[in-house]
């Protein structure tokens, strides 16, 4: 006959064999785990602030927070792109080395440049340039009957998908100029939109009276309250909305940021608050800009813009 010690062992393992076996036929309801925020091994979705989670069940959890987006945008000018007016073969190259440490610096996602191509109208493609892995979207503008041209481009981080892209020329005449524009895919879902139109935008001196159908081709409905676009404006913030209205359409810009002295080099010759971001997504945040110095001075880079950078807060889609 066993000992005391013995029964209570025994009576001890079974009980437990007991909760395993209710525990496998009774599984955890999985809604709980989707709607809890203390959920342990919740496994990061993508690594935008905003972005998505997966618990360990494999079931999405969408975060409440924003989507934070880091942008920067230059206007480098033609003259540093061919070598004219005292620049040097080297400065495009030069260029884009100095534009590439600068995303990386401002942990920037989006990118816009302006006339920083291969001759006047073909866009330098960044991901060749050291931003491995990112799309390129190109706008290249040759005027009918040549003479000269324009570029404009946009990239991408690998977290961002993009769907569709496409530019062309925002004139026919000798003051057009070029735009880039792309529907993509955000890393996180935004409140209202299904995608995202972004456009990088080398505004013409006078009205632009081209380039909405391209638009409105690459991005469809998003250019209602959906839309993005940055760059020289070639006005201050507050004459943005004309030239949106003629572009892209939608709802007029509800920010446009920043609003300050951005070119150009030398300023004893030019001045302009030229570079903005603008946008129509209602609940958009500024979150705060840079406006960067010029850049390789030693280039003698005639009519360069200042890069800046903006940090916005983009509405996260509700559950």
């Amino acid at each position: 006959m066993p000992a005391f010690s013995e029964i209570a062992l025994l009576l001890l393992v079974g009980a437990l064999r007991g909760v395993a076996a209710g525990a496998a036929s009774e599984p955890a309801d999985a809604a709980d785990l989707a709607g809890s925020r203390t959920e342990p091994l919740l496994r990061k979705g993508c690594g935008a602030s905003g972005a998505n989670l997966t618990n360990s069940i494999g079931e999405v959890v969408v975060l409440d927070g924003p989507l934070e987006v880091t942008t920067l945008f230059w206007n480098v000018h033609w003259q540093c792109s061919v070598a004219a007016s005292g620049a040097s073969r080297a400065c495009k190259d030069r260029a884009a080395s100095a534009l590439v440490d600068l995303v990386h610096g401002a942990k920037a996602r989006i990118v816009a440049t302006v006339e920083l191509s291969d001759g006047m109208s073909s866009p330098v493609d960044l991901s060749t340039r050291g931003l491995d892995d990112w799309a390129h979207a190109g706008g290249s503008c040759e005027p009918p009957g040549g003479g000269g041209g324009d570029s404009a481009a946009l990239a991408f981080a690998p977290e961002w998908q993009v769907l569709s892209s496409g530019g062309g020329c925002l004139r026919s005449d000798f003051d057009t100029r070029a735009f880039a524009v792309a529907r993509v895919a955000p890393p996180a879902p935004v409140a209202g939109c299904a995608s995202l139109c972004v456009v990088a935008i080398h505004a013409p001196h006078s009205e632009i009276t081209r380039g909405d159908e391209e638009v409105a081709r690459v991005c469809g409905d998003s250019v209602q309250r959906c839309t993005v676009a940055m760059g020289d404006w070639n006005v201050p913030a507050s004459g943005a909305a004309p030239l949106w209205s003629a572009l892209i359409g939608g709802d007029l810009p509800n920010l446009a940021v920043p609003d300050e002295r951005t070119c150009c080099f030398p300023e004893s010759t030019h001045y302009g608050e030229f570079d903005h971001l603008v946008t129509n997504i209602p609940g958009t945040k500024d979150l705060g800009f840079e406006v960067m110095p010029y850049q390789i001075l030693e280039e003698n880079p005639q009519q360069q813009h200042k890069p800046v950078s903006v940090r916005i807060a983009l509405p996260a889609a509700g559950r």
